[in-house]
Formats: structure tokens, C-alpha cells, sequence
């Protein structure tokens, strides 16, 4: 068993509250990412768990055994670090075998001399070398394995930092940002083959990250942090389709999210912008409400006479990617523009400085209260 139970967990650097009550059950295998902005204590949180950082308060239990007390290296945990941490006077070969070399040979054993001697020595080293070669070759880093990390670039000694966490088939996984200095391509291979590892390992991966796209394209669940506190967490589809938190809403997905100022009106039907929506809520009549909806579940149409349920607005911006066409359109009474995804082909249809407008999938919309706190239609 390799699942890791956070409960409680407190953290402050002098005045300043880093994590607040953190609790979190990660099961055995389970790919977990800590998904938020720079700031927001996910960083801390992984350090906590890996023994680095301690807790002011709470607790660690990876395999349903008790860590707090236990020093990093005997917490059967590989950590990649968003730095490189490689030793600058040794290959790459070396870096990613020291972890095995540590674990598998005696002292005497590592001496340069005993070591090209002794036949058990060389036994440990093939077997070794063995093991480096293979995770290399996963990561296309089997041409740098005799160079030294001076001789590497950024994202060449990322993928080497992260190859001699994998080589040491630990309890769990646990990652810092590793892809953050890969370029976009490299990125992309690299989270296919880290999702694939942990397939294959099945091993408990707890990931740190800011990109979206590797927190939903690789994770089992996600947990939005913010201010030291987890805000959801849950599988990618979930925390996408159906957030519990207005930020969470904000802060996944791209485009954001469109956000309009509501309110319930007389019969409990939603009202925005001298828009009635097809939706009825169980609160009181003028309660405010914040009205999301993502891109791709509005509708854009030329301005026509009848305009019933739908919000009346002008085409400032527009962006052709081929597969898509997103149109930006600022909204009568003017507020914060709203981004709706078209398919590529009207792009003839909708021209910048037309009046247009635009019809929100009433199932898709989503309602929040004035604390961000989610309010389900009837």
C-alpha cells in the first residue's frame, strides 16, 4: 500500500499562513495533482510530505503508516525538484543511477578500485546501468547519459532529474513542477510518458503543478488550491464541469470563464442583464448571483428583432485558431467581455463591430452566491 493521508496540516513562515488545515486522502496508485497559483502553499504541502518542510500542525501517513517523525530518506519517497538538484561533477549516467548505487552496494563496494574488482561489485553495476538505460531511453535521453549537466540544457537536465526519481521505484512519486523548463513540445511527450509510467508503476503520483493542461490531461483527481486551502477536489471532468467554487470556476479552463452579475428575480427565475434565463433558484427575490458559462456553451447570432433569453452585445475581437473561432464581445450594459467558441467555419458569419447576440446553454450555465459558494438551479 502506497496512498498518502494528509490531515490538518498547518504551516506558517513567520506571520504568514501558508497552508490552512489541509486535509487530503491520495489512494494507493492514485495519480493526484495539487493544481493552483504560485503562492497558494501546493509547493509547501508536497515539502511537508516529503519530510523537507515540517508541519506546524496535522499529519502524514504514507501506506497507513505514521511519517512525521521519520527522516526524508526513510519515507520511501522520490521527489523531482522544480530546480535540477544534479550533481555537477557527475554524468547524467551517474545522477540517475546514484539512487540505486546508494540502495544496492555496501561502502566498500563503491571504493573505485573494488568496484572494477570485485565480481559482485560489477554484478550490482550492470544490473544497474541496466535499469538507467531503460528509463532513458523512455525519456530520449539515452545520447546524454555521458555528459555532465553543465553540457545539458535546462530541459535536458529536467528530464535527467526526473529519470533518477523514476529509476528508484519508490512508495510514491512526488513532483515539483518538473516540466516547467521543457519546451512546448518536449512538454507534451513528457506528460504522455509520465502518465504511462505511472500506468505501468502503479504507483502513487502526487503532482505539482499550474498548467492546466497537465493537471487534466494526466490526473486521476485534481485539488484547486488557493490561499493554503484545497477548494475542490476531484476528477478532471468534475472540477471542470461542475466546480464547487467560483475561483475554481475562474481559474481552470481557457478562455476564463464568462462571469455576469445576476440576480433572482420576482417568480425565481434568474435575471441578467434584462435577461431572463430559463433557470429558477431557491433563494429570494434581488438575492445577487454571479452567472458563468464557459465559452463553448453559448450560441453568437446576428442581432434580430426577438432577442428573448439571450444577451445583446457588440463583436470587438475576434481569434481564428482553424478549429476554432473564438469571439470576444462586449455586452449592453457594458461589462467584462464575454469569450464564446464558434466553429471555424462562420468565420463570415460574425464580423468585428457587429451586433450581435448570444444565448447561453441554460443546462450548462453555472450560479454562485456572493461568497463564490455554488447555487444549484431547481
Amino acid at each position: 500500500m502506497s496512498g498518502v493521508s494528509i490531515r490538518s496540516v498547518n504551516k506558517a513562515f513567520g506571520a504568514t499562513r501558508v497552508l490552512r488545515g489541509v486535509t487530503l486522502d491520495i489512494g494507493d496508485s492514485e495519480f493526484m495533482t495539487l493544481l493552483g497559483p504560485s503562492g497558494c502553499g501546493k509547493s509547501t504541502l508536497l515539502r511537508i510530505v516529503a519530510g523537507l518542510e515540517a508541519q506546524d500542525s496535522g499529519s502524514i501517513a504514507i501506506g497507513g503508516r505514521p511519517v512525521d517523525a521519520l527522516r526524508p530518506r526513510e519515507r520511501d519517497v522520490a521527489m523531482v525538484f522544480q530546480s535540477y538538484a544534479l550533481y555537477p561533477h557527475m554524468t547524467a549516467a551517474e545522477n540517475i543511477a546514484l539512487p540505486l548505487v546508494m540502495r544496492r552496494s555496501r561502502v566498500w563496494q563503491r571504493l573505485p578500485v573494488l568496484r572494477r574488482a570485485l565480481p559482485s561489485a560489477r554484478r550490482i553495476r550492470r544490473d544497474i546501468a541496466g535499469e538507467v538505460g531503460r528509463v532513458a531511453a523512455a525519456l530520449d535521453i539515452g545520447y546524454l547519459l555521458e555528459r555532465k549537466p553543465s553540457q545539458l540544457s535546462g530541459g535536458q537536465r529536467q528530464r535527467v532529474a526526473l529519470a533518477r526519481a523514476m529509476v528508484r521505484q519508490p512508495r510514491a512519486f512526488l513532483m515539483d513542477e518538473p516540466l516547467s523548463n521543457l519546451d512546448a513540445k518536449l512538454r507534451v511527450q513528457a506528460r504522455a510518458e509520465i502518465a504511462e509510467l505511472h500506468r505501468r508503476l502503479g504507483t502513487t503520483f502526487i503532482y505539482v503543478t499550474h498548467d492546466q493542461a497537465e493537471a487534466m490531461t494526466m490526473s486521476d483527481r485534481v485539488a484547486v488550491m488557493l490561499d493554503g486551502e484545497v477548494l475542490q477536489c476531484a476528477p478532471p471532468a468534475t472540477i471542470y464541469d461542475d466546480p464547487a467554487d467560483l475561483r475554481v470556476a475562474e481559474f481552470v479552463g481557457s478562455p476564463k470563464i464568462n462571469v455576469i452579475t445576476g440576480a433572482v428575480g420576482s417568480t425565481g427565475q434568474v435575471e441578467i442583464a434584462g435577461t431572463t434565463l430559463p433557470l429558477t433558484v431557491r433563494r429570494a427575490p434581488a438575492t445577487a448571483l454571479a452567472v458563468a458559462f464557459r465559452a463553448e456553451h453559448a450560441d453568437v447570432t446576428p442581432c434580430t428583432a426577438e432577442q428573448q433569453g439571450a444577451l445583446v452585445g457588440t463583436v470587438r475581437h475576434r481569434e481564428n485558431l482553424g478549429s476554432d473561432l473564438f469571439v470576444y464581445v462586449e455586452p449592453q450594459p457594458a461589462s467584462a467581455r464575454l469569450a464564446v467558441r464558434l466553429a471555424a467555419s462562420r468565420t463570415d458569419d460574425i464580423r468585428v463591430g457587429m451586433r450581435v447576440a448570444i444565448r447561453p446553454d441554460a443546462a450548462r450555465v453555472l450560479l454562485f452566491d456572493r461568497d463564490g459558494g455554488r447555487v444549484r438551479a431547481a
